[in-house]
This record gives C-alpha cells, structure tokens and sequence, in this order.
C-alpha cells in the first residue's frame, strides 16, 4: 500500500458494522418505548408537583397580623414552600426512572456547585440574604421616612435584592440590601415624639407668642387628619 493511501474496507466488515449499529439503534428505540409508560408518569409527578407547590403556596396560611407587619417574609415563606415541594416531585420522578445514580451525584456534587454558584454570584446571594435579615430585624416598614448613609426618602417595598425608596424630590431609588444592612440607618417615622426643626418667618409686628401658638395648632391639626 502507497503511503498516505486509505486503507481498503472488506464489504463484510462494513455490512457486519452497520448491522451491529442499526441493532444497537433498534435495541434503544425498544427501551425507550418500553420506558415511555415511566416517562410519561414521571412527566406527570413533575407537573404535578409544580401545580401542588403553586397551589400550596397561595393557600399558605399565614397569620394576616404577620403578613402585614412582615410582607417579605410571607413571599419568602410561600416560595420556600413551592420550590421544596417541586423540588420533591423531581426527586421522586427521577427515582422512578430508576435514576437513583444520578440522583446520588447529584447529592454528591452538591456542596462543589454550591461554592462555585457562591462565588459566581456573590453579591445575589449577599443581598438575599441581608434581605431575610432586615426582614427579620425590620429597621423600617413600608411608608416610614428613613435615610440611609446620604439618601432620604420615604420606604416603598423591601424585595429579595434590593430596598427601594422614594426620595423627597419623587425620584424612585433602588439600594441593594447589602448596602443597606451596611449601612448607617436613621429612620424618622419610628419614634412619633421625636423633635423637629423647621424656620418660620413672621412680622416684625406680630407677637411671637401668637406665632408659636398658630404654629402648634396647625401642628396638631395636620397630626389629627393623618391616618
């Protein structure tokens, strides 16, 4: 044979491996109609299971005093609660398949994925997590004027990342929950006796003590018609 010539394939050896190929074909199609009773009940578990977390997680009871003081953490709860259950039926829905190997390296490669998603997303899971905390230890409610490090404003919501004011100009501002629970947090609203200051400017004739007076009043008149 010249060099750099293919070699010669026998027609038997061909025919002998296209037929051990198209077997080997065949023998997999045959299992996987065999199997397709299996996967179609495992594709049901799997739906069922999603459609039983949404279910259990919007009939979730949740007492209404503590939903309203702590509304994050009633979406936290019933997110909780959705994703253990589809996280269940996945489970179970592999097992059937008789994919328990798979199941266990999975379990096994747990911890390593785990680290690598930490590092990979470091600053998601910091805010997460600082927003379960500040959740938890609640420095503001909705509605209440704070002001963190140099922004002010008023709270509108506390999300699983971000904290979101609307400052006094009316401009909407997201922090992230890591910052914030970082953060220097003076919250005006939390104590209602606290001192104000603010200028009045008044005529030279006009007595001081009448000025003082009208000004408590309006005070106590805007204080009455608050809810």
């Amino acid at each position: 044979m010249k060099p750099g010539a293919l070699p010669l394939v026998q027609g038997g050896d061909l025919s002998a491996r296209f037929g051990a190929a198209l077997e080997h074909v065949q023998a997999k199609l045959v299992a996987l109609a065999a199997g397709a009773p299996l996967l179609v009940v495992a594709l049901a578990i799997v739906l069922g299971s999603v459609w039983l977390g949404g279910f259990l997680s919007r009939h979730l009871y949740v007492p209404t005093r503590f939903s309203e003081r702590n509304p994050y953490i009633d979406g936290l709860l019933r997110g909780v609660v959705k994703g253990v259950v589809i996280l269940a039926g996945v489970l179970i829905a592999l097992d059937l398949l008789g994919a328990t190997p798979l199941i266990s390296a999975l379990l096994g490669s747990a911890g390593l994925i785990g680290l690598v998603i930490g590092f990979a997303f470091k600053d998601i899971a910091e805010n997460y997590v600082a927003g379960v905390l500040l959740s938890l230890r609640k420095p503001f409610s909705p509605g209440d004027t704070v002001r963190i490090d140099t922004h002010e404003g008023k709270m509108v919501a506390l999300t699983s990342r971000a904290t979101i004011l609307m400052t006094v100009d009316g401009n909407h501002l997201t922090l992230p929950n890591g910052a914030v629970f970082k953060s220097v947090l003076l919250n005006f609203s939390r104590n209602p006796k606290r001192r104000f200051k603010f200028v009045m400017t008044i005529n030279t004739r006009a007595s001081l003590h009448g000025a003082m007076d009208a000004g408590v009043a309006a005070i106590a008149e805007r204080a009455d018609q608050s809810p």
